[in-house]
């Protein structure tokens, strides 16, 4: 799983904070868990094992969640005065242009226009 999918997206997300190894487990268990469909924030807690009761857990969700926001892989809508969480088309947009800003690094002018170079 290095450097491939979700790795490389939370890895975007989360880049060099100190808690990054574990924020990255739980984020992968986050986006496989909403995978399934928008989840409420109790929802999410529960499945991740966050004592919301205490402020050292409300901060944690927030501290998960928030770099998933800010690049757009997780977005929340609100249904019937509920808040729900949902994966989103953005920050997978977000992961396919890096990736391809790297592949077109590597490139040559020829490769990138799908011109083939002749051997001799």
């Amino acid at each position: 799983m290095e450097g491939r999918g979700p790795e490389r997206l939370l890895e975007l997300a989360y880049g060099n904070h100190p808690k990054k190894s574990r924020l990255k487990q739980e984020g992968f268990r986050l986006i496989q868990l909403l995978r399934d469909g928008p989840k409420t924030k109790e929802e999410i807690c529960e499945t991740l094992s966050i004592d919301l009761g205490r402020a050292g857990g409300r901060k944690h969700f927030y501290l998960l969640l928030r770099p998933l926001r800010e690049k757009g892989m997780v977005a929340v809508s609100r249904v019937q005065g509920k808040k729900l969480y949902h994966l989103s088309l953005d920050g997978f947009n977000v992961y396919w242009r890096e990736t391809k800003k790297e592949a077109e690094y590597w490139l040559t002018e020829k490769e990138k226009t799908g011109e083939k170079e002749i051997e001799r």
